[in-house]
């Protein structure tokens, strides 16, 4: 391909809603690609039989990445999209999970097999309070605590010891569910941040993205310190200059007006000044896949389809990523030149998020 993503036809909208001093970033004129950019086919993120995908060879270990389940917030449902007594399947994190919202109107996630004999509790389980009945038996278990509280067809209340399912901690913020996760069932150290820009009547309904890709979180978030690859894979006309900022849980990325801050390795605000507001959510669905959640909203005085533009221009452009990730291999021991050692910092901030890992030195 020897025309930079930059100069598409496609992406003159969202050009155009760019602050000016933005627009020389897409000034491809002088640029040369000694190779790419990848051509982009959004279509593939939502069709996984137009993807390339060539890797054979297997690791030592038969394991593409040596990372465990990360520990973090992760969203696992869009508020709408559940309601009061609504009981929903679904696998992430290498488990079977069930979603529900209680009469109340409280989410809670649990792990989705009864303890008495296996049956599935999102295959015909029923929403009792702020609890669930299992289909098979009717035993009921809290939300909160995922203890077994009722056995319907006992003389006595006595509950056998280990009447309990994992629980996990929910927060309800920026219209999703975010569930908690952590290996060692720790409790949650840090919050998911509140984006005020997607409550705000200024701004418009946010626009959604969902796909799924083969990789792993840290794999995915390792693009944003890994700036070489915005010419060769994006088209930008020249490597960007970008900074990195880490504060424990915390991580800011900047690339001039172009701000990501990450809120542990799962969760991510984007922003281009005031032109748009991006919450990122990567749900590991196991070790090697993950679910990406994205959406978008920008000022109402930028037009009724300003929101849309942007989530297109952003689903276009990560297609373009889809064959690097779901071909490459986890390299512990990176090459690197003098110019990519944010790679090797991103890596140091993302070894925190792990249990029982310990990268290689």
């Amino acid at each position: 391909m020897s025309d930079s993503i930059f100069e598409r036809e496609d992406l003159a909208g969202y050009r155009k809603l760019l602050p000016d001093e933005y627009a020389e970033r897409f000034d491809a004129t002088n640029a040369t690609f000694e190779v790419g950019p990848v051509e982009p086919d959004p279509e593939a993120l939502v069709d996984k039989s137009r993807r390339s995908v060539v890797r054979k060879q297997q690791t030592a270990s038969g394991k593409r990445f040596p990372f465990p389940i990360p520990n973090g917030w992760f969203v696992v449902g869009e508020s709408t999209q559940l309601e009061p007594g609504e009981v929903q399947s679904l696998y992430a994190f290498g488990r079977d999970l069930v979603l529900y919202r209680s009469e109340e109107g409280t989410p809670r996630l649990i792990d989705a097999y009864c303890p008495h004999l296996g049956a599935h509790i999102g295959a015909g389980g029923k929403v009792d309070g702020d609890g669930i009945r299992c289909p098979f038996h009717g035993w009921r278990y809290e939300g909160a605590s995922g203890r077994c509280t009722d056995i319907p067809y006992t003389e006595d209340d006595r509950i056998p010891a280990g009447g309990q399912v994992r629980s996990y901690p929910l927060v309800e913020r920026n219209h999703m569910i975010w569930a908690w996760h952590h290996l060692e069932e720790e409790p949650a150290h840090f919050e998911v941040p509140e984006v005020p820009e997607l409550s705000d009547p200024d701004w418009l309904p946010y626009e959604v993205k969902t796909f799924e890709i083969a990789t792993c979180i840290q794999e995915m978030a390792e693009n944003d310190a890994d700036l070489a690859h915005f010419k060769y894979v994006h088209g930008s006309p020249a490597i960007p200059d970008g900074e990195m900022t880490v504060d424990g849980h915390y991580r800011r990325s900047s690339n001039g007006t172009f701000i990501r801050e990450s809120f542990g390795i799962g969760c991510s605000v984007l922003h281009i000044a005031d032109a748009f507001r991006f919450v990122s959510s990567v749900i590991p669905i196991d070790e090697e896949n993950v679910r990406v959640i994205w959406w978008f909203t920008a000022p109402r005085a930028s037009g009724e389809g300003a929101a849309k533009v942007i989530a297109e221009a952003f689903f276009t452009g990560v297609s373009q990523d889809l064959a690097i990730w779901e071909n490459k291999r986890y390299q512990p021991k990176p090459l690197l030149t003098e110019s990519e050692k944010k790679i090797v910092e991103h890596r140091k901030w993302a070894s925190q998020f792990y249990s029982g890992y310990e990268p290689q030195s």
